[in-house]
């Protein structure tokens, strides 16, 4: 068996066609190159098979798998990190762009602390044309608030550190703290990451997953814009519907209206604490933690309300950002025809 380069990329595709060359041409671009960029093909439908392999043809760092019936996303992410070998791992979505010097900065400070089980550097979102979205029109982060800060404090007071010692204070600030979609393409300690579950089969998965990570290493934030996620009409963060999350997740639609994604949320954070290693008070603080979760009365009215009307727990940033620029637009020309 060959030697595994120290970092592996695993990107899952499917009719990937409209933004992977620009994806690619991202990561093949970095100035760390000693790694090995896998494709997982779920069964697209377009142009994405030609186009990955052209550049598995042009870079021999590039190995492309194409698989022959749609498994569902989240399987298309699991099979690239069981796959995996190597120091550490990356998923790369097929619509997102990394700076040339994303893994070298990532690298550097995991290398620099074994405790680290996470690395991501600070995030920028574009839109489909590749224009940055104004923080006025970009409902993901609330004013004031520092761009996916690890460390914030909550409406209540309370404390939320990722970078914390105590695993049940990194747990806490996933669980009740605010967790990005984009913080699933920071740079993972492999070794961790097998101690995770890796994505549970739902819709929001990536939450649950972070919560995992959390109890098994601390988070780094490299303080640099080296990450630009995309925010566009067809992004899986803008799928609204319940049935429509579970599609994309298992390849099929699952269970009935009612199974709320919230609540698999609940079961995945709960099975990852039963699972971990951790102290008696460690689990204990989890576990109270949970408490807190499910006392949020007002986000359980909602969740009550979305499920009757068959919505999921996609943000539909899309449209929200398409609304915020219509807004910011009609503003200006009032101002300027004042």
């Amino acid at each position: 068996m060959s030697v595994a380069p120290p970092v592996v990329v695993g990107m899952p595709v499917r009719n990937a066609e409209r933004y992977l060359p620009e994806a690619l041409d991202s990561l093949l671009g970095q100035t760390f190159g000693d790694f090995e960029l896998v494709i997982s093909d779920n069964a697209s439908t377009d142009g994405t098979e030609a186009l990955c392999r052209a550049a598995a043809a042009r870079d021999d760092r590039v190995r492309y798998e194409r698989l022959s019936e749609n498994v569902g996303a989240i399987e298309n992410f699991n099979r690239l990190a069981r796959a995996a070998r190597g120091c550490y791992f990356k998923w790369a979505a097929s619509d997102d762009l990394c700076s040339p010097t994303f893994l070298e900065r990532c690298v550097e400070r995991l290398d620099g602390d074994g405790a680290l089980a996470w690395c991501h550097p600070l995030t920028r979102h574009i839109d489909g044309d590749g224009d940055p979205i104004a923080a006025q029109d970009d409902p993901a982060i609330p004013a004031g608030e520092p761009n996916h800060s690890l460390t914030r404090v909550g409406a209540t007071g309370m404390r939320f550190d990722r970078t914390a010692a105590a695993a049940w204070r990194r747990f806490r600030a996933v669980v009740l703290g605010t967790t990005w979609c984009s913080d699933s393409y920071g740079l993972i300690r492999l070794d961790a990451l097998r101690r995770t579950a890796l994505l549970p089969p739902f819709f929001g998965a990536e939450k649950v997953l972070m919560a995992d990570l959390a109890l098994h290493g601390r988070f780094a934030e490299i303080p640099e814009v080296l990450f630009s996620q995309r925010i566009h009409a067809d992004a899986a963060s803008n799928l609204g519907g319940a049935d429509a999350e579970r599609t994309f997740a298992r390849a099929a639609a699952g269970a009935g209206k009612f199974s709320s994604t919230r609540l698999a949320l609940l079961r995945g954070y709960a099975s990852a604490v039963r699972r971990a290693d951790l102290s008696a008070a460690d689990r204990f603080h989890c576990f109270t933690t949970l408490g807190l979760y499910v006392g949020q009365v007002g986000k359980w009215g909602r969740v009550l309300k979305s499920a009757a009307a068959g919505r999921g727990v996609g943000d539909d940033t899309f449209r929200k950002v398409a609304a915020r620029r219509t807004a910011s637009r009609t503003r200006s020309v009032e101002e300027s025809d004042r």
